[in-house]
């Protein structure tokens, strides 16, 4: 059942069932703009409509909302085996369609920057994009998309500028005011990549602004007087209890395990990478994350250290592991599956596999190959044995190339095709195959 925008006494009764239920649920509050945001709980005081889940409450104002649709159920995730699980950087707006009043070329190279965007073929999309500035530097739309572009390039330096001529000339553009907070919060300047991302919010609220917002807000939070550190490659932020020759540590081992795996996955990323060291309440509240998360990338690492003394092979593993996802992340442009890079991610911490491992891989590894365990029931043990196995046929360069067509824009089927001559699929069913010869044995 859909509830069209009622009065003062509907909202009242709606809100007090949906605090009394003890079931995990969800309203969805649907905007004027079309956009969507899921609740947990919400009410109305005068002319605003607050809405809370398990991170906080945020108003907006009630002329925005359209209809509420209540009571759906969500279903939480299961937690991974071994929770350090790599998160994509936080996503990014799509830019809107070019206004009817814009001239009929003007469109024409629009649509073939867009397309050239979903195919993740940033140089192109950026050269189509610029050109439409060109043509109309009143629309925003063709900012956003070279913005995109160019972020998605590592060159933010190019973006910058565009986003805030834009915004001069349309202050109204939530997209340009996003992708400034984006901006900021690759800078670490996360006070300014707040205020624009509540500048993008006002005028067009969702779950990914909310959710951005709420990070930056609880990041702010923990780590307000955190100490700063500089190096070639990171901007370290750490807990004042870390102490300076610990930090100076930290800096000097992942410098040298960022030389490393640069020169194994032939790429630098264009930014210095940002590293976050907490102590563990800290961390948990930041990240939300459970107690079974060792670590995370999130666009950030961020890594629960706070009150060890020395960087010993626990903490050693962690930052290298996430380090690991944070120039597959840069390299293949945020295209990679998960299998591919947790695999990479436990090689390069030097993980090897128990008996233990494999034999619950060949109980979770049918003959038809990965994608139930991929899609489903996801196994870091499989993951490590898959990019392995890949390995073993024809070395590690071999997995570098495939990164490479990821980078490039092609899909994980595609990529694997090009280089060992078989999708996905068929991959699959001969490293299954592989699993249980070796068992026999």
């Amino acid at each position: 059942m859909t509830f069209r925008w009622p009065g003062p006494p509907a909202f009242a009764l709606l809100a007090l069932a949906a605090v009394g239920s003890d079931e995990i649920r969800a309203d969805r509050i649907i905007l004027s703009n079309g956009g969507t945001i899921l609740a947990d709980r919400w009410w109305v005081d005068h002319d605003t409509l607050f809405y809370e889940d398990r991170w906080g409450s945020v108003g907006i104002p009630r002329s925005l909302v359209a209809e509420i649709a209540p009571s759906l159920e969500v279903s939480e995730p299961p937690l991974p085996e071994r929770a350090r699980e790599p998160l994509a950087a936080p996503p990014r707006p799509t830019p809107s369609p070019l206004p009817a009043t814009a001239s009929a070329e003007a469109r024409d190279v629009f649509d073939e920057a867009m397309a050239a965007l979903s195919r993740r073929d940033f140089e192109s999309a950026s050269s189509s994009f610029a050109a439409v500035v060109a043509r109309e530097p009143r629309f925003s739309a063709a900012r956003a998309g070279y913005a995109l572009s160019e972020m998605a390039l590592g060159r933010d330096e190019r973006a910058l500028p565009v986003v805030l001529l834009g915004l001069a000339r349309d202050p109204g553009s939530a997209d340009l005011h996003e992708l400034l907070g984006d901006l900021k919060n690759l800078e670490e300047l996360v006070d300014d990549a707040l205020r624009a991302w509540r500048d993008a919010f006002r005028l067009a609220p969702n779950d990914r602004l909310r959710e951005k917002i709420l990070k930056a807000e609880r990041e702010l939070l923990a780590g307000r007087d955190y100490a700063f550190s500089a190096a070639p490659h990171f901007n370290l932020r750490y807990d004042g209890r870390v102490h300076g020759d610990l930090a100076a540590e930290i800096v000097e081992h992942l410098e040298i395990s960022y030389r490393r795996l640069s020169d194994e996955l032939r790429h630098s990323p264009p930014r210095p990478i940002t590293v976050l060291l907490y102590p563990e309440a800290q961390f948990r509240d930041v990240t939300q994350a459970s107690d079974r998360v060792a670590g995370m990338y999130d666009g950030k690492i961020r890594v629960p250290l706070g009150g060890i003394r020395r960087v010993e092979e626990p903490a050693r593993t962690v930052l290298v592991h996430e380090l690991t996802h944070a120039v597959i992340h840069s390299k293949t442009r945020g295209n990679c599956p998960r299998w591919l890079h947790e695999g990479l991610a436990q090689r390069s911490e030097g993980r090897s596999l128990t008996a233990a491992d494999l034999a619950g891989v060949l109980k979770l590894v049918p003959l038809t190959g990965p994608v139930p365990w991929d899609g489903q029931a996801f196994s870091y043990a499989a993951a490590l044995s898959l990019t392995r196995y890949l390995e073993s046929l024809r070395g590690f360069d071999s997995l570098v190339e495939v990164l490479d067509h990821l980078g490039a824009g092609a899909e994980i089927d595609e990529a694997l095709e090009r280089v060992y001559g078989d999708g996905a699929a068929a991959l699959g069913q001969r490293w299954a195959q592989a699993l249980r010869d070796e068992g026999r044995r």
